[in-house]
């Protein structure tokens, strides 16, 4: 019954599915065409990215979200509107020297606490063989579970969080030394 339902539908359906195939593949032909000459390690902004003569903080963001897919291997050239070039690098540098402080802090911050919930799992193993209360077959394993738990979180957030930050911190830097460039 299923499988007759399956057929018609794709019967009624299946020339649809296959011209949008086809139209998506001609967009995208279209599309690389028209942007061949935009460069794989450049970053383009318009005019839209700026207010009153500055770049936005939604520019901003634009340019990181642009720059998120250039490896740190390669340098990064920044087009800008001529009209804005001047004070872009000040105001660029201004938004990094901020987000590089936050990123600083919050490295720091995730050390520390790694650091607390390593020492808190290890001090769940430690009570759990010292205190006799905690030796008793169900009390013991719950301690080894909360142990294992908080050395878990002391690993992730020292291995996988601080690795985020890091590439954040790498990727900001990147902009920061790009060569701009006006259109």
């Amino acid at each position: 019954m299923n499988i007759i339902k399956i057929i018609r539908f794709v019967g009624e359906h299946g020339g649809t599915i296959i011209n949008k195939r086809k139209q998506y593949a001609e967009l995208e032909k279209t599309l690389e065409q028209k942007y061949k000459a935009n460069r794989e390690n450049e970053a383009v902004l318009s005019k839209e990215d700026f207010k009153d003569g500055k770049l936005t903080v939604f520019g901003y963001d634009r340019l990181k979200q642009q720059c998120d897919y250039i490896p740190y291997s390669e340098d990064i050239e920044i087009k800008i509107p001529k009209e804005y070039e001047t004070g872009f690098k000040a105001t660029l540098e201004s938004m990094g020297a901020n987000e590089l402080s936050r990123i600083k802090k919050d490295r720091r911050e995730t050390k520390i606490t790694a650091l607390a919930l390593l020492f808190a799992g290890i001090l769940f193993v430690v009570l759990g063989d010292i205190l006799e209360f905690f030796r008793s077959g169900a009390f013991q394993n719950i301690i080894v579970i909360a142990s294992w738990v908080f050395v878990w979180a002391a690993v992730e957030k020292l291995f996988f969080d601080r690795r985020v930050l890091k590439e954040k911190r790498q990727s900001l830097l990147q902009i920061l030394s790009a060569k701009i460039t006006v259109q």
